[in-house]
């Protein structure tokens, strides 16, 4: 069995998995208390630990040090320039976020077909999925990224006076401030994705569809455009399933 580790922003998943499959549910806690979490036992029954991890230097040596007792390979995957048929169009491959590749890679292995590849967390990432007609290999074209909708609201509050983050709603012509701060953010978002997606299209001369991750996945496909939402897969956990990818390659 392989012990799989998604590291983001604020969070930490881990799943155990074997034969391209997920063999346990998927255990999460906030990045603070990965030292103190089961993550440490579970390695003890595998042969191989791969981790994904976009929290920097220090959570890097955490989770090293939660590990130094488990005499099994632990591999923290890094971005390439090609990996699972999807080549890396980055100016500098290596600089684009493991979290962004491993995603990539696991929406082309479930859409073998252009797509727009969205995680919607403490930060968006928008990024385009280029499968030319009859081709063998996806094309990462680049993408976007930009503050998630809470770290906006924070934001508007943390620097203006008079602005605070409370309960707001989804308005079409917003007629208090939260309504108008909610309805700011949200749509500063969805405006994003409606123009990668029209910009892929454009591209690729077929219609993508749009896959969705993140934790403000469900937010988020209750507000797309009718036409948008039709072509939009939640698809939970796509840095796992990149690292189940990934694992499947090297086998």
């Amino acid at each position: 069995m392989i012990l799989l580790v998604d590291v983001g922003n604020t969070r930490t998943k881990w799943v155990l998995a074997e034969n391209n499959h997920m063999l346990t549910e998927i255990d999460v806690c906030l990045n603070q208390d990965v030292a103190s979490s089961t993550i440490a036992s579970l390695a003890e029954v595998v042969h191989k630990v791969s981790i994904a991890n976009v929290a920097g230097e220090a959570m890097a040596q955490t989770l090293t040090n939660v590990m130094q007792a488990i005499e099994v390979p632990v591999t923290m995957v890094q971005t390439a320039q090609e990996a699972c048929g999807v080549r890396n169009g980055y100016d500098y491959p290596e600089t684009l976020g493991v979290d962004r590749w491993l995603s990539l890679i696991a929406a082309y292995d479930k859409q073998k077909a252009s797509c727009l590849v969205i995680n919607a967390g403490t930060a968006v990432t928008i990024d385009a999925l280029s499968v030319p007609k009859s081709a063998n290999h996806a094309n990462f074209m680049g993408g976007l990224i930009m503050p998630g909708v809470g770290v906006m609201l924070r934001t508007l509050a943390n620097n203006t006076a008079q602005l605070s983050v409370g309960e707001g709603s989804v308005m079409d012509f917003p007629t208090n401030t939260q309504d108008a701060m909610h309805t700011g953010c949200l749509i500063a978002v969805i405006g994003a994705i409606q123009r990668q997606w029209q910009l892929l299209q454009a591209l690729d001369l077929q219609v993508p569809a749009i896959l969705l991750s993140g934790g403000d996945a469900e937010m988020l496909i209750k507000h797309l455009p009718a036409d948008l939402a039709e072509k939009t897969i939640i698809v939970d956990n796509l840095v796992l399933r990149g690292l189940m990818c990934m694992e499947r390659e090297v086998a």
